[in-house]
């Protein structure tokens, strides 16, 4: 769903001759004391007290007890790139300019990922051809320089891992970057389901492609890949897919490679290449999945990633650093966000498939970090693990009695947040065993967990309640605002927690008078912290913040004029997220996922632990970097 908008980056596969040449990496120098820092996304203070108490989590009771422990404030609102963003810069989101995985472009209605920018290369295009030339330009929405790149400017090598909002990555000694990094149709994970018989579509997130047993028992079709870049219709390139019978599962020829499956179970990485003529070709990789066998296979198709070993998209700093990093610890999932939730929420990926993959990224980030501290090239080491979070998503069902999804899941599925709080843990005291004395080591998240029970489908509010008008006709469950009459609409929702003003001079079609705003927002706070849920009189909002007053810095004309805090239970749909209206204003959420945290701050704070006793005080998460680096907080 959130990773439309960002399809529209596939120009970014035009960067590969310019980013391709690779620097050499300097050469290694022993580290002197490190500064090590373990990022949790998603981890909970409350779970992780509870699971403390109980003896579950010992390493991280060590810290607790040698060193530092408290709840760590987040960011408003408590959204995974809002609040590393300012991890990474000190900032709030109005200094940053991250307010949401989603933005509203400025000057317009459209919807927009939050965290890259790409602007394609020139081009002369005839004939149907493009011939592009010039770099282009790919930039990380994120303003504000991160601590890493401090340290380095101070003498201090930086290695850093998989932190959310680094795409493209920071020029330091080392990088592998996290939440942000597309796949190569320029989307944020596109996986593809082989079907010998109709099933269920994919609403976001992947494609269903239908194609028959022939008559020698093989299923013979295409996987699309990225947008031919030399040609004006954009139209994909492809690979010739055969599928074949074999004793424990089936045979997947992909082009010229051929892998054995069997069911039930992952492949090693698939690498594939699409060819460009004269032009070359582009690389990348998947995995695959056999998830029923012959007479009516049914194969899922993992999102075509960059290839680590020969990136097509800027995926490390150096550019090198990828390929020299899979020499040493094996391929990886370069993709920003690789647990491919939809998959699971639409049914196209079991619960056991999905956890195994889980368990894969989780085992590729210990790679990477055990990989640099054996080393010791680096004074400060900086990785998130963003399972704890995925888990929880997922998974949140199971420990939440009164959730519409509570009954159901295996025995695995149950235990998986514990397990992941677990691993977590355990990774915690490998970090322990390989640190000197002087080293000191960080464990932090950027928010907790609640449960999500109930979707709210806000601009249907605002739509019953005379705010936002539709086009007379129009279905209203049109995303990206397809429905709407802007010469008629006060306000609309976006994102999952930010709310608009249609104001004039600022929207193309504003209906609001700046005069009027104050008092527009006056009457929309109210009447949302007075919100009920039909089914039971719940409040529904708990508190609602004004973004002019909540926010300071070069970026706060880009911050929704309301943030919406949600009570524990309830979060926006995934339909006012993207712009429709939904069938009510709320409804039971069956899917998988079912935890979350777009909600209000306050009631899903973050944990940090530390190995010795902290050298000034912490409040929130945006203040690790003035701690880090040894110098006062940053303004917000």
């Amino acid at each position: 769903m959130i990773d439309s908008p960002l399809r529209r980056l596939a120009g970014a596969l035009l960067l590969i001759a310019a980013i391709a040449g690779c620097q050499p990496a300097p050469p290694p120098q022993p580290a002197r004391a490190r500064t090590i820092i373990v990022g949790l996304d998603g981890f909970d203070p409350v779970l992780a007290e509870r699971a403390m108490a109980e003896g579950r989590l010992p390493n991280l009771a060590r810290l607790r007890e040698h060193g530092h422990y408290q709840r760590l404030e987040t960011t408003n609102p408590p959204q995974s790139p809002v609040a590393w963003a300012s991890f990474a810069t000190g900032h709030g989101p109005g200094a940053h300019g991250i307010f949401d995985f989603l933005r509203r472009k400025p000057g317009s209605y459209t919807i927009d990922f939050s965290i890259a920018e790409q602007t394609p290369p020139a081009a002369l295009t005839a004939f149907g051809w493009r011939l592009p030339f010039g770099d282009g330009e790919l930039r990380n929405r994120r303003d504000g320089t991160p601590f890493w790149l401090t340290a380095e400017a101070d003498g201090r090598r930086a290695n850093v891992f998989r932190v959310p909002v680094t795409y493209p990555p920071d020029p330091v000694s080392g990088m592998i970057a996290g939440m942000g990094v597309p796949d190569l149709l320029g989307s944020q994970g596109t996986y593809t389901i082989l079907a010998t018989r109709p099933i269920a579509g994919a609403d976001s997130g992947g494609r269903v492609v239908l194609s028959p047993v022939e008559t020698d028992g093989s299923v013979h079709a295409q996987l699309e890949g990225p947008a031919d870049p030399l040609r004006t219709d954009d139209r994909a390139l492809a690979l010739p897919l055969h599928l074949a019978p074999a004793a424990d599962g089936a045979q997947l020829t992909l082009g010229d490679t051929t892998t054995a499956l069997k069911t039930g179970v992952w492949s090693q990485w698939i690498r594939v290449r699409f060819d460009l003529g004269l032009a070359g070709s582009i690389g990348g990789m998947l995995r695959a999945r056999l998830a029923e066998g012959f007479p009516r296979p049914l194969l899922y198709l993992s999102p075509i990633q960059a290839d680590p070993r020969d990136p097509a998209l800027p995926i490390s700093a150096p550019p090198s650093f990828a390929a020299a990093l899979a020499e040493r610890i094996g391929d990886f999932h370069t993709l920003g966000m690789p647990e491919e939730t939809w998959a699971l929420n639409q049914g196209h990926l079991d619960e056991d498939g999905w956890l195994d993959m889980v368990a894969t990224t989780l085992a590729e980030g210990e790679a990477m970090l055990y990989d640099a501290l054996d080393r010791r090239e680096s004074e400060l080491v900086v990785e998130v693990f963003v399972q704890p979070d995925r888990v929880s998503h997922m998974f949140w069902h199971t420990l939440d009695p009164a959730h519409p999804r509570h009954a159901g899941s295996s025995e695995r599925a149950r235990r998986a947040i514990d397990d992941i709080y677990a691993a977590s843990d355990r990774i915690v005291g490998e970090v322990l065993a390989r640190m000197t004395p002087d080293d000191r080591l960080i464990v932090l998240s950027d928010h907790g967990f609640a449960s999500f029970r109930r979707a709210v489908h806000l601009n249907r509010w605002l739509h019953e309640h005379g705010y936002l008008a539709l086009e007379p006709g129009a279905d209203p469950r049109q995303p990206l605002f397809a429905a709407v009459d802007w010469t008629r609409t006060r306000a609309f929702a976006l994102g999952l927690n930010g709310l608009y003003l249609n104001v004039q001079g600022r929207e193309p079609q504003g209906s609001v008078a700046p005069a009027e705003v104050a008092a527009l927002k006056a009457t929309l706070r109210d009447a949302l912290r007075a919100l009920r849920d039909p089914a039971d009189d719940a409040p529904i909002v708990h508190e609602v913040y004004d973004g002019a007053a909540l926010y300071a810095g070069a970026h706060v004309d880009e911050a929704p004029d309301l943030v919406v805090g949600y009570a524990p239970g309830y979060r926006a749909s995934w339909q006012t997220s993207l712009g429709a209206l939904g069938p009510a204003l709320v409804e039971d959420n069956r899917q998988h996922w079912s935890g979350d945290h777009c909600i209000d701050p306050a009631a899903v704070p973050g944990v940090l632990f530390s190995s010795r006793p902290l050298e000034r005080p912490v409040a929130g998460i945006g203040d690790l970097a003035a701690l880090v680096l040894g110098r006062d907080a940053a303004t917000p």
